[in-house]
């Protein structure tokens, strides 16, 4: 019990040594000056340049030689593996004709687009009814968009006149079928503002290209009840259409131009010169005053399905007449 206690009361002791030991210390480094700006300039020198050991912010001149070196071989490596890939993938792609097509595309079906868009993030249209401050934008927009389709802009060897075709065109496919901006109706036209003024507005409408896709035809016994009133044979049809009763019954009635939507001889888009897609007019007759239109557009063809979240084969825009 004596050893014990002896083994127990030495180390103790030894304990409260080393703290008074450290505390010491601590004391001693507290009563230290602290560093003036001098100091800290001089210390800042002496890394930029220690004079006696030679170094340069921590390295001699020997070990700055090698650093150089490493990311000089780095980064021409790494210079030289990209030129290598960017070298394979001007050989293989081909600049008019896209790798993958067709069923191995991820892009199978067309889907629809409209003019005018308000802006990128946004698809209401909205504007007052006779007040031209309210919608000079979007009449901009439309007449800068069918500005393409002006005759002078369609001409040349590169371009066909389809307008005796009627069926599903099968020569000259490497050129390009005239579109005459006079299927688009003479209500909607530029020197009506586009129905803007008189709260009746013409929304335009187009297919999204994609490269050598052909839209396949319903038989009599294939066509949707959608569509069943207005289908034409060869022609890709377009529907609108109130989201819920609500828009249904303020929308009012619509009218198309062309009446039959987009005709299949203007396909397949195959990166011809100068091809211009088709397009179609919707015009809202009747709008309800003051409603928020909720509106669906959808494209019908036998090889078009329609996906709401991709806007596959369809398009959704929202129409506010005040």
């Amino acid at each position: 019990m004596a050893s014990l206690r002896s083994g127990v009361s030495g180390y103790t002791g030894y304990s409260e040594s080393q703290s008074q030991w450290t505390a010491h210390t601590l004391m001693s480094q507290s009563m230290l000056p602290a560093p003036t700006a001098e100091d800290r300039l001089n210390d800042f020198k002496k890394f930029c340049y220690n004079p006696d050991d030679g170094t340069v912010m921590g390295f001699t001149a020997v070990h700055w030689v090698f650093r150089f070196l490493y990311y000089l071989a780095f980064y021409v490596a790494l210079g030289l593996f990209f030129a290598a890939n960017m070298g394979i993938f001007f050989v293989i792609l081909d600049w008019n004709f896209p790798t993958m097509q067709g069923v191995d595309s991820l892009l199978k079906v067309p889907g629809l687009g409209f003019r005018p868009m308000p802006d990128s993030m946004s698809t209401v249209i909205r504007f007052v009814k006779g007040d031209a401050s309210t919608y000079t934008q979007y009449l901009d927009h439309l007449e800068a968009y069918l500005r393409y389709y002006e005759n002078e802009n369609q001409q040349g060897e590169n371009y066909k006149d389809c307008s005796e075709i009627r069926e599903r065109r099968t020569t000259e496919l490497d050129k390009v079928c005239r579109f005459d901006i006079l299927q688009l109706g003479a209500d909607c036209v530029k020197q009506q503002n586009f129905g803007f003024d008189d709260g009746q507005p013409c929304i335009l409408l187009k297919l999204n290209k994609i490269f050598n896709w052909e839209p396949e035809e319903f038989t009599n016994g294939t066509v949707p009840d959608q569509i069943r009133g207005t289908w034409s044979q060869w022609s890709v049809t377009v529907m609108c259409d109130g989201e819920n009763p609500v828009d249904r019954e303020s929308m009012g009635p619509l009218t198309y131009h062309p009446p039959n939507g987009f005709h299949f001889k203007y396909f397949p888009f195959r990166n011809q010169q100068g091809y211009r897609s088709p397009l179609m007019f919707v015009r809202f007759e009747e709008p309800r005053p003051g409603v928020l239109l909720m509106i669906t557009c959808k494209a019908w063809a036998k090889n078009i399905y329609h996906n709401r979240n991709e806007m596959v084969g369809q398009v959704h825009f929202e129409l506010l007449v005040d």
